[in-house]
């Protein structure tokens, strides 16, 4: 807190008066320490810097050892970036300021603006060590600071330190929470937020943050839990709706998400992003006509949204509309040709449109940008085989198998095509234990393509074995 804000106004105003006159005059008049703090801060408030900086020359002619001063001289320098100058001044007052904390941070401070992180650090440390009354405003003062320069590794000490001793600070509790996330300490940051909870069960700002990091970590249930007491304590925080409608998709419970997205909707005015949102609701509940009227919203705000092309091809794909959906698809692959999922509905409603050797051209382009979706390799392999009239299936495979060598999706395609068109068990065996060696994962999507290989008792305890071994 700054000392003039105790003083009597009216002696400021003198004192202000007196220096204007001083000037006018040209002749220098006597002012004491505390005088000459109040006529500069109130230049420095006025953004009339070079008035105060002479403010400061004549007080530190009249008292060349006031601390304050020296601190403030100190100040001044590094503002015009002139810290080497501001290092030699502070370090000579340290020498005699030992037990002053100021004069620490202030060296800290230029030495972290000269990026090294080392002294200043060295002298934050000093700075608390003398803090004494102070030490709980210091450590959070050092700790935030250097959280805000990106240097968390660094901050985290003083924080913790101030955590430690003063567990009740809830600003304390909210910066640290804030550090261990930015460190990818997430169940520790949410620890900090259930602490400070503890003490201020109706922090709004805990519970929501407290959303955020049960959501990343994908536990939506206790997300959905924050959301709904930040929206008790606050019914009008747009982004808890929006969070809240996420939280709710993701568990897929889209009746309940929509219901969020509304409010949102209701709350505030970037929107765009709530409409596609809710588009996908109504397609996951079935109900394509929402759908599309919502992802048509989206396009009309935003044309060059290829996501929300793709869903309303998804989206009329869902309605029998392969014509349609082809249209959409065509707009999301000529804004982003890079998404391999837009090629592989590309692909489908080309199938569905009877243009099988076009269908097969998408399928290629998809997984030459993503090799490992194994339903894609086994679509190609399909429609190959049916409008190919010259296919050789063994030279396909084999040739997938010496150019993806380790990809699971080829090994799994590969336990297929020798399983269904070969019949060779041992083949398919080969290629189903590397898969699984490979990627686990993936076994799901051959047995819905061909669930058939269950009822195969050599490749079903493969399976069960290679399930025990993950």
């Amino acid at each position: 807190m700054q000392e003039f804000l105790h003083t009597n106004s009216d002696d400021i105003d003198e004192d202000i008066e007196r220096y204007r006159k001083m000037v006018t005059n040209d002749k220098e008049l006597y002012f004491d320490v505390h005088q000459i703090e109040n006529i500069f801060e109130f230049y420095l408030e006025k953004d009339m810097f070079d008035e105060a900086d002479k403010v400061l020359e004549i007080g530190l002619r009249q008292h060349p050892n006031a601390t304050s001063l020296l601190l403030k001289k100190a100040t001044s320098l590094s503002d015009k970036e002139k810290i080497e100058e501001a290092i030699i001044l502070l370090s000579k007052l340290a020498r005699i300021e030992h037990s002053n904390p100021e004069v620490f941070l202030s060296l800290g401070w230029n030495y972290l603006k000269k990026n090294n992180t080392k002294r200043a650090v060295e002298n934050f440390n000093i700075a608390a060590s003398v803090a004494f009354e102070d030490e709980e405003d210091i450590l959070f003062e050092i700790g935030f600071n250097l959280s805000q320069e990106g240097l968390f590794k660094e901050a985290l000490p003083f924080i913790e330190e101030a955590e430690d001793k003063f567990p009740s600070n809830e600003n304390v509790l909210f910066e640290l929470a804030f550090i261990y996330d930015k460190r990818g300490s997430v169940e520790k940051s949410i620890a900090c937020y259930n602490k400070l909870l503890d003490i201020n069960p109706f922090s709004e700002n805990a519970w929501y943050n407290l959303g955020i990091l049960h959501s990343r970590n994908e536990n939506f249930t206790k997300a959905v839990q924050a959301y709904e007491f930040t929206l008790t304590i606050n019914p009008y925080h747009s982004e808890a709706y929006f969070n809240l409608g996420n939280s709710f998709a993701h568990s897929g419970l889209f009746d309940k998400a929509l219901k969020a997205y509304h409010q949102h909707v209701s709350l505030s005015k970037d929107v765009t992003l709530t409409y596609q949102y809710i588009a996908d609701c109504w397609e996951q509940l079935g109900n394509y006509d929402m759908a599309i009227r919502f992802y048509l919203l989206v396009t009309k705000k935003n044309k060059v949204n290829p996501d929300a092309w793709y869903g309303l091809g998804s989206a009329f794909m869902g309605k029998g509309d392969f014509k349609s959906a082809l249209q959409s698809l065509d707009q999301a692959i000529s804004i982003e040709p890079l998404s391999p999922d837009y090629w592989f509905a590309h692909a489908r409603c080309l199938y569905e449109l009877n243009k099988g050797d076009d269908a097969v051209k998408s399928l290629e382009n998809g997984l030459n940008i993503d090799p490992t979706e194994t339903t894609a390799w086994i679509e190609l392999f399909r429609l190959r085989m049916i409008n190919e009239a010259y296919f050789e299936p063994e030279n396909f495979i084999n040739e997938l198998l010496n150019n993806f060598k380790e990809s699971p999706s080829i090994h799994y395609l590969a336990t297929y095509i020798h399983l269904k068109y070969f019949k060779d068990e041992n083949k398919a065996a080969f290629h189903l234990k590397r898969a699984l060696e490979l990627n686990a994962d993936g076994l799901n999507v051959l047995l819905s393509e061909y669930p058939v290989i269950s009822d195969n008792e050599r490749l079903t305890s493969i399976i069960m074995n290679g399930r025990v071994s993950k």
